[in-house]
């Protein structure tokens, strides 16, 4: 409790990935794009519909595609066992006509901000498609999204 007699949350890990229900990943930590910092915090769209790729630019509230802020951990045991992401650079790598490239140590946090899962690569779906999302399936391929 704080002095002010309200609850007080851990901070969290310093690399976060956020799956906004409905809406974009949420980044926050050291962020990286090819090298280059962005600063603390990022939103990258996940609908396939920003004309600011990878950044979201709030194309998902007319989209058509699910955008789930839950996921089942792909490895429960390991959540559980993975120390906290340790300080590093999160770099997002976007693949052209494909999915952002996520590598460093990072969260990944539903919407109620609980860690899902710990890790340090992932591709998350861009084109809004993905059966597995947030991770790309590779259903970019078969559908042709085109985004830099």
């Amino acid at each position: 409790m704080s002095a002010t007699g309200t609850a007080t949350a851990a901070p969290p890990p310093r690399n976060t990935v956020r799956l906004l229900a409905g809406g974009p990943l949420e980044l926050r930590g050291d962020l990286r794009i090819k090298g280059d910092p962005i600063g603390a915090e990022a939103w990258l769209c996940r609908c396939g519909q920003s004309n600011n790729k990878p950044h979201c630019d709030g194309s998902h509230r007319s989209a058509a595609c699910p955008l789930p802020g839950d996921c089942a951990p792909r490895e429960p045991a390991a959540v559980a066992a993975a120390p906290a992401p340790a300080d590093g650079a999160l770099e997002i790598e976007p693949r052209p006509n494909g999915p952002n490239r996520l590598t460093g140590d990072f969260a990944v946090l539903n919407a109620r901000g609980e860690v899902i899962e710990r890790l340090t690569q992932a591709a998350f779906c861009r084109c809004g498609q993905s059966k597995k999302a947030p991770y790309c399936d590779g259903t970019h391929r078969g559908i042709g999204f085109v985004a830099p």
